[in-house]
């Protein structure tokens, strides 16, 4: 059950990158500008700890499922630092608009890496229970026919 959410995900976020007016809810999140804020925030300080080199900071905005994959910070600090590496040292980056796709609170985030190639990382958010926002998954995209 697991994989096929995250590969909805994937999809779901694929078509914003792709085609940014496809199975949009209007693009609108719908949510108040304190929501927002506290979004992003968990995504700065993701990166903050990416940074630091600190892996339980960068792994405690991780949602559940994330952690069930991963383990521990160590095993989720060693993943992004091979497979993301425009998250785990950005040159640059910058927030576009955060959108509702398919009911899933997308945050895409403008990303220049370290070898200069310019990426997008859509992070797909997740509420918790308590009311805090966790990182479901991060994908990342570039625009069709750009060089990987």
């Amino acid at each position: 059950m697991m994989r096929k959410t995250v590969l909805s995900a994937v999809i779901v976020a694929l078509l914003v990158v792709l085609h940014p007016a496809a199975h949009a809810d209007d693009g609108d999140p719908g949510l108040p500008a304190a929501s927002i804020a506290d979004i992003r925030n968990v995504i700065l300080s993701q990166l903050d700890a990416f940074k630091a080199d600190d892996g339980p900071a960068a792994f405690s905005f991780a949602a559940p499922d994330i952690k069930d994959i991963f383990k521990t910070p160590e095993m989720f600090l060693y993943m992004v630092r091979k497979s993301y590496p425009s998250v785990y040292r950005p040159r640059s980056f910058a927030f576009r608009p955060l959108a509702r796709i398919d009911g899933k609170i997308v945050q895409p985030l403008a990303l220049v890496g370290p070898s200069g190639s310019e990426e997008t990382a859509l992070y797909v958010m997740e509420q918790q229970s308590d009311g805090v926002w966790k990182i479901g998954a991060c994908i990342m995209a570039r625009k069709p026919g750009e060089d990987t």
